[in-house]
């Protein structure tokens, strides 16, 4: 898809949405084009703060609360499918679900999903947040709740606020100390995800683990 009829894709999205919510006399697609203006894209839309939804929207409670409670149903929906089934089986359906939960988010987290010996999802945890640019993680703790949720195998996840999702040697110090405690645990650290606004980094098809 072309970024012209990206956008034009976007406006008719938000319009749509906007139109259900919006009292007469509110010019839907009027205010998606403003929406697209600051926001960029309708993802980035629906992922924005209440505070810069309520300034776009011109403190328009219908919009403030409408658009991050879709963002959540569309979450929800995508964890459900993932689910289903292995999780090593449906690479792009779990590359999908994590840029929608963490792309656009503006502080770093580190997350890890849990799974069983069949590699299908027993958790999805956030196990710390920092700053826009860096995020603590104690091995300890991501090895107790693994061990606690007797989950087999690991697949880290964190974001780089921005475009960039590229691992800085931090990233691969961190990754190799952790996947080094879970073997010692009878754990695998089946992968590490890095998601930026521009795409996500795999560190197993790297060939960085």
């Amino acid at each position: 898809m072309t970024s012209s009829a990206a956008d034009t894709a976007d406006v008719a999205l938000l319009s749509a949405i906007l139109g259900l919510i919006l009292p007469p006399g509110v010019d839907p697609a009027g205010l998606a084009r403003t929406m697209l203006t600051r926001f960029g894209t309708a993802g980035a839309a629906l992922a924005a703060d209440a505070d810069d939804l309520s300034a776009v929207a011109g403190g328009r409670v219908q919009v403030v609360v409408t658009l991050p409670l879709l963002r959540e149903a569309a979450i929800r929906l995508m964890r459900t499918r993932i689910r289903q089934g292995s999780l090593l089986a449906s690479h792009d359906a779990l590359m999908a679900y994590l840029h929608a939960v963490l792309a656009r988010d503006s502080l770093e987290q580190f997350r890890v999903l849990f799974l069983d010996r069949d590699a299908r999802l027993i958790a999805d945890e956030v196990l710390a947040q920092g700053t826009i640019d860096q995020t603590p993680v104690y091995p300890r703790e991501v090895m107790r709740r693994a061990i606690r949720l007797k989950a087999s195998e690991l697949i880290l996840v964190h974001n780089h606020p921005g475009w960039n999702p590229r691992p800085s040697r931090e990233d691969v110090t961190m990754t190799r100390r952790l996947e080094q405690i879970a073997t010692v645990l009878g754990l695998t650290v089946r992968d590490h995800v890095i998601v930026g606004n521009g795409g996500a980094t795999s560190f197993r098809q790297s060939g960085l683990l």
